[in-house]
């Protein structure tokens, strides 16, 4: 046999290869493709909240059609979902090594990718996932707004800070510079944790540049100046507190009365407290200040006359009913005592003031800015009088 015979017959056998190969290969292809009916049901199930059907059937998808990139996706949501996260990052990952793959669908795989490291706890990573996506994405406010609230959980303030800055400059502006101001003081916080009070004052004092109402503002600086003892800086702060805004004075009622009878200006208390009345008449914490005052200088008809007023505008102020229970009992006006003391027992109202978030219902017993519930900003009703 010639060599040119035996090339004929390797040749004819490559190309019977070949053609084989492509047949079956279609043939292959063809035996996968799926319904687009089934793809449209599975997400049918998804929107009307069957999440077990819509399971079954995308990863029936996935089996006949492993080019539905959705489908995958969509599985290893639910499964993030249903808190099987290491399986929910085996299959986003996996699918971010898939050549072919569009602009968009890079983008939603990563979007999942970044979820599942946020719900595993890993927000190191799902920070990491979420800058480069805002990097890639042309600063997408929706991946913006994401990562916000990962810097928000990690409590990185000052990311935050100008972060926010960027991508809600269309948002009402007065709303904005408010949580502004509180990323400020949150930021000033973590210094005067770590005792770095000068760093944490400047903090404090740049919120009120943001939002001359910041309450937290004016009370940490108080507290930071009265921790160096620099008591007059820090009774100016907490007076300024009680100009701006006089409603959240009874968060430093306390404070401002111990640091003036440290200072030896005790005396002043009063003229303060009839200084918020005048501007409040209904300022129940202050009534009840200067309530306290009244008795503690034996004029105890003058402190009578105050506790009948904050019990006229909140009757279930409990101190002051105790108190006013107790100084009729000193005036021998038992039937009086009696009375508002089975008023009490009857009602039986919590002793500590609760501060409750309005929108998911998170109780505190301490004032917070920021709701570790919902994440939700200025959302206790912090400002009553």
């Amino acid at each position: 046999m010639s060599p040119g015979h035996l090339l004929s017959i390797i040749l004819a056998f490559v190309i019977v290869f070949v053609v084989m190969a492509f047949f079956w290969s279609k043939a292959k292809r063809e035996k996968r493709k799926v319904s687009p009916q089934l793809y449209i049901d599975a997400l049918k199930a998804l929107l009307s909240g069957k999440e077990k059907v819509a399971f079954q059937k995308f990863k029936e998808v996935a089996q006949k059609d492993p080019e539905n990139v959705d489908a995958y996706l969509k599985l290893g949501d639910l499964f993030r979902k249903n808190k099987r996260y290491q399986k929910a990052l085996q299959i986003h990952r996996e699918l971010t090594l898939r050549p072919s793959l569009s602009p968009e669908e890079k983008d939603e795989i990563f979007k999942s990718l970044a979820e599942d490291y946020s719900a595993f706890g890993n927000h190191e990573k799902a920070i990491s996932v979420l800058e480069e996506l805002y990097k890639a994405s042309d600063k997408d406010e929706q991946v913006g707004l994401r990562l916000l609230s990962e810097y928000e959980e990690t409590e990185r303030w000052e990311q935050a800070f100008e972060l926010r800055k960027k991508i809600l400059s269309r948002e009402e502006k007065q709303k904005t510079q408010k949580i502004l101001a509180l990323y400020k003081v949150l930021w000033g916080k973590k210094r005067a944790e770590k005792g770095e009070l000068h760093k944490a004052r400047v903090a404090y004092k740049e919120a009120l540049n943001y939002d001359e109402g910041c309450v937290p503002a004016y009370v940490y600086l108080g507290e930071a100046y009265h921790q160096e003892q620099r008591l007059s800086d820090a009774v100016e702060y907490w007076k300024k507190l009680l100009e701006v805004v006089p409603e959240a004075g009874y968060l430093v009622f306390d404070k401002l009365e111990k640091t003036l009878f440290e200072l030896g200006e005790y005396g002043d208390i009063p003229e303060i407290y009839d200084k918020m009345l005048t501007q409040n008449p209904q300022n129940t914490y202050a009534l009840f200040s200067i309530a306290k005052i009244y008795e503690k200088k034996g004029m105890l008809e003058s402190a009578i006359e105050s506790y009948n007023q904050i019990l006229d505008a909140d009757p279930t102020f409990l101190s002051a009913k105790l108190s006013l229970a107790k100084l009729y009992l000193l005036r021998d006006r038992k039937d009086k005592s009696i009375e508002l003391l089975d008023d009490i027992i009857e009602s039986f109202p919590p002793v500590k003031k609760e501060f409750t978030c309005r929108l998911c219902g998170y109780k505190s017993s301490e004032p917070l800015w920021r709701c570790p519930s919902c994440k939700s900003w200025n959302s206790f009703d912090i400002l009553k009088p």
